[in-house]
């Protein structure tokens, strides 16, 4: 008989393992669960605003009447398209606000908490690498979040949409004319490249988050705003210069001026929604050597941000 177990053995090994990329993504999506369970502000907070404007705008419909406007004409400074491009910013520019906020302090905290209620000797006994746990961290705040923020912007702004379509129906507000389906697809598609751009600019920055939260006993917000502060009054004060502050500025808003510099305003009018695609500069962006060393630097990052969930102990 232990001969035939033996035999059987070799058998019953290759049909009973689950392939190992399977297993990963399995074990990733657990993950990425596992932090929307715990951080329950990464998508109730985007939820309430967007409520709150949908809301609002439906109270606003049913409680005002605008005044007569004339908007038949496509050439006009406010053109359908135009219309909707206000329309769309003005969901898209709160919410991503809020979003940002949240996604700070969950970057901050992700770490940090795990090792404040020790829960973090349960999630180790568990075979899951830490390298695997920090990039689970890492890929919900670059993109699993902001994705999810896109798709409601996009429900909200169809949502605006209907309640401006229905009261132009009812008389209430002039008609939006000069819709353009193709258009808005690429307005649409050029707001989720926006979004590929943020998530690669601002990689170093989420990283370094990361850092922050593994490495900080108590207070990580605090860790956070004190070195560059202190690093900023200490160049002020011995060499009068202002580079520290310049590098800041530029790492959190430099990448936009380079992505919209086709862009041009004036007179009161706003770029031409359908021809979003064409207003982003993406080559320039892609062939921004601050762009590449920025993830070389996230990528130094999270390594630094394993080490330190591995070995850092505050117990």
């Amino acid at each position: 008989m232990s001969s035939s177990v033996a035999d059987a053995a070799p058998e019953r090994a290759p049909s009973g393992a689950p392939p190992a990329p399977r297993a990963l993504s399995r074990t990733l999506l657990s993950l990425v669960r596992r932090e929307f369970w715990e951080h329950r502000a990464l998508w109730v907070a985007p939820a309430v605003v967007a409520a709150l404007m949908v809301l609002g705008a439906l109270f606003a419909s049913v409680k005002y009447r605008a005044p007569h406007a004339d908007l038949s004409g496509d050439q006009g400074p406010w053109n359908g398209m135009t219309l909707f491009a206000v329309m769309q910013g003005f969901v898209s520019s709160p919410l991503s606000l809020v979003t940002g906020i949240v996604l700070l302090f969950y970057l901050l905290d992700c770490l940090y908490a795990e090792r404040k209620d020790r829960s973090i000797l349960f999630f180790k006994s568990l075979p899951v690498s830490d390298g695997l746990t920090v990039l689970s961290k890492l890929l919900v705040a670059l993109v699993i979040a902001p994705l999810g923020v896109y798709a409601l912007g996009l429900l909200a702004s169809l949502a605006l949409t209907g309640i401006w379509q229905v009261n132009a129906v009812l008389g209430r507000l002039p008609a939006i004319p000069g819709w353009d389906l193709g258009g808005w697809l690429q307005a649409e598609l050029a707001l989720l490249l926006c979004l590929v751009v943020a998530a690669l600019w601002y990689a170093p920055c989420a990283a370094y988050l990361l850092v922050v939260s593994a490495w900080a006993r108590r207070n990580p917000f605090l860790w956070l705003l004190l070195p560059p502060v202190v690093a900023q009054i200490l160049e002020r004060v011995a060499f009068g210069t202002h580079y520290i502050a310049s590098f800041i500025a530029y790492r959190l808003f430099g990448v936009w001026p380079i992505l919209f510099s086709h862009v041009r305003l004036g007179h009161g009018r706003a770029f031409a929604l359908g021809s979003g695609l064409a207003q982003l500069d993406l080559k320039a962006v892609l062939t921004d050597v601050d762009l590449w060393l920025g993830l070389a630097a996230a990528a130094g990052f999270v390594f630094a941000a394993i080490r330190l969930r591995r070995y850092r102990d505050d117990t």
